[in-house]
């Protein structure tokens, strides 16, 4: 199965610095352009999109719609799972309003919210699932930065914890070809 994997465009909340998670933003101006730029991108690839999976966050959904519209109105399946991380009672704060926290939220869960180790884990599901599902031979992902490093961490097995630390761009579109179900991303344990 060829994967491919891009974020959702610019949101007005990575513009003021609010932490998002699961709570939602609309796409900037520059976010919209982003979408009609990598649909533009996709277009130009020697093969098809048979279907797009997309966060149920609107600025996935969004995304994708405007992908999906550029490319032929391609399907979009949402899909709760390929959600960004939790942030719990820090959704909708600003960026250093998140206390750091030593070894970072690997497996410590933010409160009311998620670890990263959670995170990865309902990712690599909902992408085992559309391996085993789908019968598809091209799909598109809309997702969040979270979910592409944890992707990313099990397809190159490497560790999440560096791979969270490696920058996502909006505009970024990653392609992949999955032949197997993909094992859920390595992390370092703190001592």
């Amino acid at each position: 199965m060829k994967l491919l994997i891009t974020r959702h465009g610019q949101a007005e909340d990575n513009v003021a610095g609010i932490t998002m998670g699961q709570h939602d933003s609309a796409l900037t101006p520059l976010g919209v352009e982003q979408a009609h730029n990598k649909a533009l991108a996709l277009k130009r690839l020697p093969y098809k999109i048979d279907c797009i999976y997309a966060s149920d966050l609107g600025r996935c959904m969004q995304t994708a719609k405007i992908i999906s519209d550029k490319l032929g109105s391609i399907e979009i399946i949402p899909d709760k799972r390929l959600r960004e991380i939790g942030f719990g009672k820090y959704e909708g704060l600003p960026y250093d309003a998140i206390p750091k926290v030593e070894g970072g939220y690997m497996q410590k869960r933010f409160p009311g919210g998620e670890s990263n180790e959670i995170m990865a884990t309902r990712t690599i599901d909902a992408i085992n699932y559309i391996y085993d599902a789908s019968s598809k031979l091209c799909v598109l992902i809309v997702t969040h930065s979270g979910p592409i490093s944890a992707i990313l961490a099990s397809y190159h097995n490497r560790d999440l914890r560096e791979m969270l630390n490696e920058k996502i761009n909006n505009e970024d579109i990653v392609k992949l070809q999955i032949n197997n179900r993909l094992a859920y991303p390595a992390y370092k344990k703190e001592n």
